[in-house]
């Protein structure tokens, strides 16, 4: 598990995430907000997500959830949006 606060628009890689291991990234906005993130693999191959990758929530001090997991052939991404 993971905790970062977006100062900018960030890229993610996930790198040495074996198959069956998962990763947790708690995602703060900053005081500003608007960032946005990408997710990829160590091969450059897009995280996918179900229904397709959608933006964090931007707003400021935003706290958005994501779970990526290894199935043995690609990344499979979840977001959990706007914690109050």
């Amino acid at each position: 598990v993971h905790t970062v606060t977006l100062a900018h628009s960030t890229g993610f890689t996930i790198n040495n995430l074996s198959t069956g291991q998962s990763v947790t990234l708690i995602i703060r906005q900053d005081g500003t907000g608007s960032r946005t993130a990408t997710f990829t693999g160590s091969d450059s191959t897009a995280v996918k997500f179900a229904g397709g990758y959608t933006a964090l929530t931007t707003a400021a001090n935003a706290i958005d959830v994501v779970t990526i997991y290894n199935d043995g052939t690609q990344l499979l991404g979840n977001c959990a949006k706007a914690y109050a």
